[in-house]
């Protein structure tokens, strides 16, 4: 048999451009088929299947007042970011301290606006539970009669305090009339010379204050720090003084308003009494019969004043408590009689005094190697 002949080059590009040719001519018809479906709807044996239900509604953003404050911290954090960048010293600390200003002002106004939110709280609470009790069939304190069962005399002793100005409230109020515990000066007492007592004191003060203060004759120099309730200094105490003498009057040409959003830190920490009853840990001030005043607050029962040391006082009244009253005894017997007396004797000084004592210490390694 014989071989067909090769085919010529022409015929071979001729048939590849007829099959082009074909291909692109299916192009359209295959288009037409993808586009046929809806974007909601899809076809599968002659029915209809329903598009996804529409995505839940987004959650509302914060109020507009909510909006401006984070803002306003925003605007804040870029100013001091700014000013930190500033690399000429003198212009970074004007920056820095017009920040700090603003900053102090964004802080007030919160301050501000929680004191208002809470009394608001307290007004709206008042009003419910007013309708509450009228739904009930409450009986009105001025509409009951007096011992008609334990139910009446429970509710009764919740009246609360008449409406009055503060002004009034500071005139009418009265407070306890106990004598105060002011503690002598201790150079010696409880088998102790003057030499190993004036050593228990440097070694107690040290640890008080952390190593701060020396020996006591470096108390005149320290200024215990502001955030500390506790420990304070015969000047931060008269300052405390001050402001509680003047609160419902004012001071320095300010008003009682403006003399009260001055000092409202003090308030916040200190809650000084405005009423006749007072709360159990009301500031006052008492007066001795020598014209000093000392700064107190109610004992615990709430009858009772106690009053507020001076850091150089410290050492005297747990001297006194512990080593002449108590004869050494325990942390528990000399917190107890110390919640009795005084205001500002926490659990921490007590315990600085129990492992400076020399004596306890002596009886502590005895125990030790018994």
């Amino acid at each position: 048999s014989s071989e067909s002949p090769p085919a010529s080059p022409f015929i071979t590009e001729i048939s590849g451009i007829a099959i082009m040719l074909l291909v692109f001519s299916m192009i359209p018809t295959f288009n037409l088929d993808l586009t046929m479906a809806t974007p909601n709807k899809f076809k599968s044996d002659g029915d209809d299947v329903p598009a996804l239900p529409p995505p839940p509604p987004l959650p509302e953003v914060a109020g507009e007042e909510e909006d401006d404050f984070s803002t306003t911290l925003e605007r804040l954090r870029n100013e001091v970011l700014l000013a930190k960048s500033i690399t000429e010293e003198s212009a970074r600390e004007k920056s820095l301290l017009d920040a700090l200003k603003n900053c102090r002002k964004c802080l007030e106004d919160a301050e501000e606006a929680k004191v208002v939110a809470t009394r608001r709280v307290a007004a709206a609470k008042e009003v419910y539970e007013n309708a509450a009790q009228a739904l009930s069939g409450y009986t009105p304190l001025n509409s009951r009669i007096p011992g008609s069962g334990n139910s009446s005399n429970k509710r009764a002793k919740v009246e609360k305090m008449p409406r009055v100005s503060v002004a009034q409230l500071a005139e009418d109020a009265s407070y306890p009339t106990n004598p105060l515990y002011l503690p002598p000066r201790y150079t010696q007492g409880g088998s102790m010379d003057e030499g190993l007592v004036a050593n228990f004191r440097d070694s107690f003060l040290r640890q008080l204050t952390g190593g701060a203060v020396q020996s006591a004759t470096d108390l005149d120099s320290f200024v215990p720090p502001p955030t500390n309730a506790n420990l304070k200094s015969k000047a931060q105490l008269k300052e405390w003084i001050y402001i509680a003498e003047h609160w419902a009057t004012g001071a320095d040409g300010l008003d009682a308003g403006q003399f009260r959003a001055k000092h409202k830190t003090w308030y916040s920490r200190m809650k000084p009494v405005t009423y006749k009853l007072g709360r159990r840990t009301g500031i006052h001030i008492r007066e001795t019969e020598d014209g000093k005043k000392y700064l107190c607050r109610h004992s615990k029962d709430g009858t009772k004043s106690i009053v507020y040391l001076e850091i150089g006082q410290v050492f005297d009244a747990l001297f006194e408590m512990h080593v002449m009253e108590l004869g050494h005894r325990g942390r528990d017997a000399t917190k107890n009689l110390a919640d009795e007396r005084y205001a500002n004797l926490p659990d921490a000084q007590i315990r600085a005094f129990l492992d400076t004592c020399p004596q306890c210490a002596a009886r502590r390694t005895a125990r030790a190697f018994s």
